[in-house]
């Protein structure tokens, strides 16, 4: 609650909603805000790239080995799904802590498929944003595992001021565009592989 200045008017520090935070604390809550709008975003716009193409989703599925055949097609709609569920979480503030607890956890998962990929030197394409022939490299697991801070950083800002969203437009501002920025690199992680990998490709074909 904001403090109330002598003459019972409320100081100019009050907050666009209610949020349990300490004052001297109140920063970290754009680094929260941050955290949950790239998260909600990202994962958003991959699950509507994978129900968009369910069944090449589904399909590249059938490369990784170590998930057993029986559990292509559940996945297929569970990933996406659990997608959903968490950016819905996150754009809840009475949710968000839970949301971001959920997405640290998916991370994780996450973040594990492309280095057991590229430590089992296997070849497979990345359809976390629809189809692609992007084969899964280190990009991707820099990728996920830039994710998975952003889901950690988030939750342990969650646990501690609790939530909120600071009046200042500046610092708001701001976050929205460190969030959109961020988003932005991790979608186009598979362009920018692409572009780092075409000269390899093409001096491997000429070999």
């Amino acid at each position: 609650m904001a403090a109330l200045a002598e003459g019972g008017h409320a100081a100019p520090d009050v907050l666009l909603y209610a949020g349990t935070h300490h004052p001297s604390k109140e920063p970290l809550l754009y680094v929260l805000f941050a955290c949950r709008l790239t998260l909600a975003a990202v994962m958003t716009l991959a699950a509507v790239a994978k129900l968009r193409s369910s069944g090449a989703f589904a399909a590249s599925l059938e490369d990784f080995d170590f998930i057993p055949s029986r559990s292509h097609r559940p996945l297929a709609v569970l990933i996406p799904a659990a997608e959903v569920l968490i950016a819905l979480l996150l754009a809840l503030p009475v949710t968000a802590t839970t949301g971001l607890l959920a997405a640290t956890l998916f991370c994780c998962g996450l973040t594990a498929v492309p280095i057991l990929v590229v430590a089992r030197g296997k070849r497979m394409r990345c359809a976390c944003f629809g189809v692609s022939e992007v084969r899964m490299s280190g990009w991707h697991i820099a990728r996920n595992a830039v994710l998975l801070a952003v889901a950690g950083l988030g939750s342990f800002v969650a646990m501690s001021p609790g939530d909120g969203v600071p009046a200042q437009i500046p610092g708001i501002v701001l976050a929205v565009v460190a969030a959109s920025v961020l988003t932005t690199l991790i979608v186009s992680v598979d362009d920018i592989a692409a572009l780092f990998e075409s000269p390899v490709a093409a001096k491997s074909s000429g070999r």
